[in-house]
């Protein structure tokens, strides 16, 4: 098995069509998060001439040339997608990731979890792997019977729709100001209810910036409710190659009170569903005991829990340097997540 870095974007976009790949893999979404200290990288795994395999991430080259030999890393925002699932199969892309990782010069390889749904066993890698729960919603049936699945939350939808509220999209530049307002308020109503302290922008690098990029790039989509001319809730939702991701979603005091809410998820899964769009995955929920409202909320819709998986290697270079790598961690936080903020996605 080899690894080719792929530089045609167009060609990797071509290659993504034969794989059951998330938005997470496009280059839309990679590219967005571009910058000096962040360089994408595209990764095909080939076996005779044929790609059985795809990674998608980023580079993360720090600023301080002093620094790079401790932290000079790939970060991958899902587990590599394959041609088949088939746990030996993932072992033997990671392992070769591994190798060109080390002959490449990058200390360590980080793997997160998003809309990766499997199990891995990597027996003998260094990966140290954790899971974390994702509700996904299975759209190929009729839609009618996603309606049988959706009972618990139709007559919110119906009532929504009585009260005048209606449904919207429009990705103009504007929304986006408006999606973080309503996210502001979202949070401000969970502390309220003993949620812990958390940060909407729980994906690494995740910011007001490039939430324009997405939106620029056409990989997010932005779809709202209002009542008369006041928006009550917005989300934001990737959408790529038959999947969707439910990213973010934010709804004031008055959009909960009259299920704006409620309406907007389902107008949502109703409009990507008629687009062919076959999986939508709701996202997590916060690593705290206060989520069980959402998790009920999330499955109310016919979504299913599923495990995902994501994983970290210690330094591949210099095993001695991680105490310095942990450090460095600690106090440079390059992934610009807030340690005190439980993670929401």
């Amino acid at each position: 098995m080899d690894i080719i870095a792929e530089s045609n974007l167009q060609k990797w976009e071509e290659h993504l069509k034969s794989f059951s790949s998330t938005p997470f893999f496009s280059s839309a979404w990679i590219e967005s998060f571009k910058n000096k200290n962040r360089i994408p990288i595209y990764l095909r795994f080939v076996s005779e001439g044929r790609t059985i395999g795809i990674a998608a991430g980023l580079r993360i080259e720090p600023s301080n040339v002093l620094f790079k030999k401790l932290f000079r890393i790939l970060f991958f925002y899902s587990c590599p997608a394959l041609i088949e699932t088939d746990n030996n199969l993932t072992k033997m892309c990671l392992a070769k990731l591994l190798n060109f990782s080390r002959d490449n010069g990058y200390t360590h390889i980080n793997l997160s979890s998003y809309d990766y749904p499997y199990p891995i066993d990597a027996e003998g890698l260094p990966f140290r792997f954790s899971t974390r729960r994702e509700y996904i919603m299975d759209l190929r049936g009729n839609m009618a019977d996603l309606r049988k699945k959706m009972k618990k939350r139709m007559t919110e939808v119906r009532a929504a729709e009585r009260n005048g509220l209606t449904f919207h999209e429009n990705s103009y530049p504007k929304i986006i100001d408006d999606l973080l307002f309503l996210l502001e308020e979202t949070k401000s109503i969970r502390l309220s209810k003993s949620y812990e302290k958390y940060s909407y922008f729980y994906i690494s690098w995740l910011d007001k910036e490039i939430l324009c990029k997405l939106i620029k790039n056409r990989i997010a989509r932005a779809f709202y409710v209002k009542k008369q001319d006041d928006i009550l809730s917005v989300s934001l939702e990737l959408v790529h190659n038959k999947k969707a991701y439910g990213l973010f979603i934010g709804t004031n005091q008055v959009g909960y009170k009259l299920k704006a809410n409620t309406l907007l998820n389902f107008k949502v899964i109703e409009t990507l569903k008629s687009e062919g769009v076959e999986h939508y995955n709701f996202g997590g929920v916060p690593d705290d005991t206060n989520s069980k409202g959402l998790i009920f909320y999330k499955t109310s819709f016919g979504a299913n829990e599923h495990m995902c998986t994501g994983g970290y290697t210690p330094h591949l270079q210099n095993p001695s340097l991680n105490y310095l790598t942990n450090v460095y961690l600690k106090w440079g936080d390059p992934f610009r997540v807030r340690s005190k903020a439980k993670n929401t996605g």
